[in-house]
């Protein structure tokens, strides 16, 4: 999707209708992690030509939920992930803890192009399905 004001809202919206059916706490936690994913690329990652988008993917395995967004990378020489502890008075990288927080797992790497692929395992198992 391009990069924009509605960039976060569009990704809500497809990341809401792809968990439609699953548990409302792995959909809200995937709102959340989606949300500031994609602020990050919004504030953090330098767009201009060609370089003014982000995808995202969704993965299905057994008891979890892979959520990753991608985006056209930085000049830096390997990507940071660092998240911050909820109560740090830091500016910059509470998001990531908010992350870390609700993931089972994260991460991030850099693909061909020098993509950057941050990623959040959501566990499924034993959540208990809507009535």
């Amino acid at each position: 999707m391009r990069r924009g004001d509605r960039t976060s809202w569009q990704a809500r919206q497809a990341v809401g209708l792809w968990l439609a059916d699953a548990p409302a706490a792995v959909r809200a936690d995937a709102l959340q992690i989606v949300a500031e994913l994609v602020a990050n690329v919004i504030q953090h990652v330098p767009g201009g030509p060609g370089r003014d988008w982000v995808r995202l993917r969704l993965g299905f395995g057994a008891g979890s939920v892979r959520l990753e967004v991608i985006d056209p990378g930085t000049l830096a020489s390997a990507p940071r992930f660092v998240p911050l502890q909820a109560a740090s008075m830091e500016e910059a990288g509470r998001g990531l803890g908010i992350v870390a927080g609700l993931s089972a797992r994260c991460g991030t790497y850099v693909i061909r192009g020098g993509h950057r692929v941050v990623w959040a395992d959501l566990a499924t198992a034993g959540a208990v399905p809507e009535t």
